[in-house]
């Protein structure tokens, strides 16, 4: 409750609204969206969380019942129309986002992914992260130079995919040679990855090779294991 009187009342006027909201809970949030005004927190805080605890958690608040808003008695049907509407602006909004990420199926779309990489003059060692539905997180450039598992670096390689809670990784690098054909230094590495990446519970589900024209996938050849 004091995130929601103390945060948001005193950003008022001071264009540091969006930060607070940022740093309220669920609960916050729901108040925020179903109180009249100032004086009707504790009373939205109390409904809020109740509505909360009986849909089962945030994700199931978008199958929430009018009823159960009318439950709580102090949601009129404008609030009802409030709480509703914030909940399809943030499903716009996260359906939106994805929209822009790519969805990676196979390894053509690695390939695709990444033409910045394909046609350097210096091998380029790469993570894509993704999250459990396959959309790119984002890629990253770990390395660039020989590849060799001693300037790669496990922890390197992990680091983002770590942070950013990434479900699977894939590791890209390129061949300025223009052959895409596995080297045993490549071979070598992509084992290490993928015993790191067991442990870590982040599997890396393939490491892709590109040239100027071509690529070559270890997991479609059956050398990650």
């Amino acid at each position: 409750m004091q995130n929601f009187k103390e945060g948001v009342m005193s950003a008022a006027g001071k264009d540091r609204t969006s930060e607070s909201v940022s740093a309220m809970n669920a609960v916050d949030l729901i108040a925020c969206l179903i109180s009249k005004a100032p004086e009707d927190v504790p009373s939205a805080m109390r409904a809020a969380s109740e509505l909360l605890k009986s849909s089962g958690g945030i994700k199931h608040l978008p199958s929430v019942l009018p009823g159960k808003l009318e439950e709580s008695g102090i949601c009129s049907e404008f609030e009802r129309l409030k709480f509703y509407a914030g909940l399809e602006l943030g499903q716009r909004v996260f359906k939106a986002a994805l929209g822009d990420r790519p969805v990676i199926s196979r390894p053509e779309d690695v390939f695709d992914l990444m033409v910045d990489v394909r046609e350097q003059r210096q091998e380029h060692f790469c993570a894509v992260l993704l999250d459990a539905k396959k959309h790119v997180i984002r890629k990253s450039v770990i390395h660039v130079g020989t590849l060799s598992m001693s300037v790669v670096g496990v922890r390197e390689f992990f680091r983002e995919a770590i942070i950013e809670s990434a479900d699977t990784v894939i590791a890209v690098h390129n061949h300025p040679s223009g052959d895409p054909t596995p080297s045993a230094a490549d071979i070598q590495v992509t084992k290490q990855l993928v015993q790191a990446g067991e442990t870590l519970g982040i599997p890396l589900i393939d490491h892709i090779i590109v040239a100027a024209g071509e690529f070559r996938s270890l997991q479609r050849m059956g050398l990650l294991g």
